[in-house]
């Protein structure tokens, strides 16, 4: 296989894309430890919300992005799926398909289970013959993905089934409360790491047992409990944990109001990731997440000293979230992003307006890629005219844009009433007499009664690659922009 620059494997770095195909360009047994908390099959979308007011709510008016969608169907891509994996009988997952397609055919788990089982067979490959894998997953589907997991890393690796049970929410008037996931834990040999006597792995006593059993006191003045084998347990120390994982809360990160919180959807505590990375890694070791998110494996691993490796499928999470969060981030390279030029005239074009949106300060992508009213991403002025929301509305296009793309903005711009818009083309578009009257009738924006905007600017991904800012004033910093600027001081 060739090997693509912009996909081979340096540690401390992200990568844009599929991680089936960004992992097939990396060689077997490099990988240390895996954690993936990939889609659920949970039939919804997944948005960050961007702009809240000084509650914490969610704004009337707000910028909202889809982080990823979790609704899926069996489509002719999963019916390919699942007769290349029938087809090809050393396929790991070969079995597990084939009795799943008899279970449940042309299904929408099946699209799913097929999805993960070419995953998890690539993530099998890269993983030391020493490495531990933890799937996060929640009881919609745990029971399928076993199925796919012990075909892939044989029955005799399973190591455990964690409950983490994470707390918060109202119950249901016909149910009982779901409060929890599900964690498999995997090796792929019967040699692997496990620090169990790290400080993450180790929960306080329970206070009756504390005052019941801890009365001896050493020398030191540590309170300890002697069993009848000899066995000396140390209250500081607390118990080593078990399956059931109580004591982290799933508000740490899910709270507008903890200092963890991002905004996005299916955050998971760094509480839980330290456990996962401390007890199955050392230091120094290399940690893959091929489904990073908003990057709190990273963050996690950085904290303990280990390298890591993060791959998602949103531009945005990876450049402003995971960035904003990690620290020295100077150095942090974003791999699959285009370089230049004629790599941006090859991207997907959901991807390319995810991508163009995030070259501009301030901006966000906007939650609808289909039928989003000609708004693509937005952003808010920092200093506002009187009077006005300040909001600026930006589109995208990987082609030219027609004077009916352009009439779209403009109308969205007037009937939501925002100060201002962007359109974004690929290449620089020429300025012919009806784009300058077009300009010419939308006005400008005056900063400080001394400089004026146009209400309209254009700019293109040729003037990127050329080192053209887009002529705009500046633009209130997202919460991220401001955490990135925060740890670079």
């Amino acid at each position: 296989m060739k090997k693509s620059k912009q996909l081979v494997l340096k540690p401390n770095t992200l990568y844009s894309g599929d991680c089936l195909d960004v992992m097939q360009y990396w060689d077997d047994n490099c990988i240390d430890l895996i954690y993936l908390d990939p889609p659920f099959n949970s039939n919804a979308n997944y948005n960050i919300i961007f702009g809240k007011d000084k509650k914490g709510w969610d704004l009337d008016e707000r910028a909202q992005f889809t982080a990823f969608g979790d609704t899926w169907h069996y489509t002719s891509q999963a019916h390919n799926r699942v007769n290349a994996i029938l087809e090809y009988g050393q396929h790991p997952a070969h079995k597990a398909i084939d009795g799943l397609n008899r279970i449940i055919p042309e299904s929408p788990m099946l699209a799913y289970v097929s999805y993960m089982a070419e995953r998890v067979a690539e993530m099998h490959r890269i993983l030391k013959d020493s490495g531990s894998l933890y799937l996060h997953c929640d009881p919609t589907a745990s029971h399928y993905l076993k199925i796919i997991m012990d075909e892939i890393f044989a029955r005799g690796n399973f190591r455990n089934e964690i409950v983490w049970h994470y707390g918060a929410g109202h119950p249901p008037k016909k149910d009982f409360a779901r409060k929890h996931d599900i964690i498999f834990r995997y090796t792929k040999t019967k040699v692997y790491a496990f620090n169990s006597t790290h400080k993450s792995m180790r929960i306080p006593f329970k206070e009756t047992a504390t005052k019941m059993h801890f009365t001896n006191v050493d020398k030191d003045g540590r309170k300890y409990r002697k069993y009848d084998s000899g066995k000396i347990a140390y209250l500081d120390e607390g118990k080593v944990v078990t399956d059931v994982w109580i004591d982290i809360d799933g508000q740490q990160a899910r709270s507008p109001i903890s200092k963890e919180y991002l905004g996005y959807p299916t955050q998971k505590p760094v509480k839980l990731l330290e456990r996962i990375v401390a007890a199955s890694s050392n230091a120094g070791d290399l940690v893959l997440d091929p489904f990073c998110g908003c990057g709190t494996t990273a963050h996690a691993s950085q904290n303990l000293k280990r390298k890591f490796l993060g791959i998602d499928l949103s531009i945005y999470a990876l450049d402003k979230i995971c960035r904003a969060r990690l620290k020295d981030t100077r150095n942090l390279k974003i791999m699959g992003l285009p370089t230049s030029f004629s790599a941006a005239a090859e991207m997907d074009p959901f991807l390319f307006e995810q991508w163009a949106i995030t070259l501009m300060q301030g901006f966000v992508p906007n939650n609808k890629q289909i039928g989003d009213g000609g708004v693509d991403g937005r952003a808010t002025l920092l200093h506002k005219p009187s009077g006005e929301k300040g909001l600026v509305f930006a589109q995208v296009k990987q082609g030219n844009a027609s004077p009916d793309a352009q009439r779209a903005l403009l109308s969205q711009i007037a009937t939501r009433k925002a100060s201002m818009g962007v359109f974004i083309t690929l290449k620089k578009m020429n300025r012919t007499p009806t784009m300058l009257q077009t300009i010419r009738d939308a006005g400008a924006y005056q900063l400080g009664g001394v400089k004026q905007y146009p209400r309209l600017v254009y700019w293109s991904i040729e003037e990127h690659f050329l080192g053209v800012a887009p002529p705009l004033p500046d633009m209130m910093p997202t919460r991220e922009e401001t955490q990135r600027d925060l740890l670079t001081e």
